[in-house]
């Protein structure tokens, strides 16, 4: 039984109607429709005395374009009378057909949450692939999929069906589902992801992971950088020399600690050992490596022009070491007390971080082995947790006291350190050997 009714009656539910529509895509429907008729009719329902659609916006837009140019179409071989439409009533469809156009109803809502819709538009491929399967045609794609719900299947149209989709799977998840968009629950799903593989790298390689993993060498880093391997670490975490003159400093430690400072700090000193760094660190580097250099503030604007000649890619600013217990003063009697370090921080190639973690770090000291600048294990892990993969290889070509073995071996990362003195050497080497065989790694993904 044929149904038509006065187009301008049927009324469009506001939290269902598509608020963009392709112009030229409408155009060439309407065409469709005025040359070979109307194949599908609009679906309608009730509502008290009025009609609302149910499915076929496209369809009436095209229908309404056509009529106002002064042009008729047919529907089942029959010519409509201008401003009236055919339509179906939705307790007319086959069971399939309703559970088809309800979806598409459902679908078209404004009012869905992202978690509704994404779980709608994977309802949707389902149906859509269940569809073709009986038919015997290929699967819809997500292109088609963007299409049908969104009216295009270009650009970042199917990039959010994409996502929506692959989210759809990961809705028991609360983390995932307490999301407030469609992007923060991507990234949240991301971050879970490279966290699950880090852990099962983890398992993997603790198998055959030990302390003795770990090399220290008793040499001039001058000497071993230009001799290394190309290619072979993927993190650098250093602390060469600052180039502040700290070698003048004399003992400023607590009662019974030797503090003083071993080694040259000039600032050409200095300079040379950034300029090494950015040379022969981008040499021994993997094609995507991250590289972490703790510098002083005066020298950091050099230091970046340095590492980007040499083609590393330079993050603007500096992270900073907040030392909250830190005392030293260096202008005693006027102050301030110096709180913080600052970090540099560059990238080869595109490696990726396994977080977004802020640009400031709050560790407090560690009890002194013997090394002025040695810093807090804990520190170390933080930036070797932005960036490593369990079964890295990290350098630390001045590795002064070895504080980088126990971070290293915390997460479960092959470290290579190099250090010139002797007594520093030595530290080194009892870091190693008081290693457990079985660490746990500290949640910090």
């Amino acid at each position: 039984m044929k149904r038509f009714i006065a187009i301008n009656s049927i009324k469009i539910a506001e939290n269902r109607q598509r608020k963009e529509f392709n112009q030229a895509e409408l155009n060439e429907l309407q065409e469709s429709i005025q040359n070979n008729g109307l194949i599908h009719a609009p679906v309608l329902r009730i509502e008290g005395d009025h009609y609302y659609l149910v499915a076929g916006e496209r369809r009436l837009r095209a229908i309404k374009d056509l009529y106002e140019l002064g042009g008729t179409f047919s529907y089942d071989n029959e010519e409509v009378i201008p401003g009236l439409v055919p339509y179906t009533f939705l307790g007319d469809l086959s069971p399939l057909e309703a559970a088809e156009v309800e979806l598409e109803e459902n679908i078209r809502r404004s009012d869905l949450t992202w978690v509704e819709r994404a779980a709608a538009v994977a309802k949707l491929m389902e149906f859509r692939t269940m569809q073709a399967g009986a038919a015997g045609v290929a699967p819809p794609t997500v292109a088609d999929i963007s299409e049908e719900v969104r009216g295009s299947r270009a650009g970042s149209n199917q990039d959010n069906t994409r996502k929506e989709l692959i989210l759809s799977r990961h809705l028991n998840d609360p983390d995932i589902s307490a999301a407030k968009s469609v992007k923060e629950a991507f990234t949240i799903l991301k971050r879970k992801e490279v966290a699950e593989r880090n852990q099962a790298l983890a398992v993997s390689v603790g198998a055959t992971f030990t302390h003795n993993v770990h090399k220290v060498f008793n040499a001039d880093s001058f000497d071993w950088l230009v001799n290394a391997p190309a290619e072979t670490f993927d993190i650098i975490l250093t602390d060469p020399p600052y180039g502040m003159n700290a070698d003048a400093f004399g003992n400023s430690g607590k009662a019974g600690e030797y503090t003083e400072h071993a080694y040259n700090d000039s600032a050409d000193f200095a300079l040379e050992c950034y300029m090494l760094l950015a040379k022969e660190g981008y040499r021994v580097t993997k094609e995507n490596a991250h590289l972490y250099a703790f510098c002083d503030i005066d020298l950091f604007p050099t230091i970046k022009s340095i590492f980007t000649n040499e083609g590393w890619r330079v993050f603007r600013t500096p992270l900073v070491w907040f030392k909250p217990t830190a005392f030293r003063a260096p202008w005693p009697e006027q102050g301030p007390q110096r709180k913080y370090e600052i970090i540099f921080y560059a990238v080869k190639g595109d490696r990726k971080v396994n977080k977004l973690f802020g640009d400031v770090l709050t560790y407090p000291t560690d009890d002194n082995l013997g090394h002025q600048a040695q810093k807090p294990v804990a520190l170390l892990i933080d930036l070797l947790s932005r960036s490593y993969r369990p079964g890295d290889k990290v350098l630390d070509p001045f590795c002064g006291s070895g504080s980088i073995f126990p971070a290293g071996h915390e997460l479960k990362c092959e470290v290579t350190g190099i250090e010139v003195n002797s007594q520093h050497y030595g530290l080194a080497l009892q870091r190693i050997q008081s290693l457990e065989t079985e660490p746990t790694l500290k949640g910090l993904l």
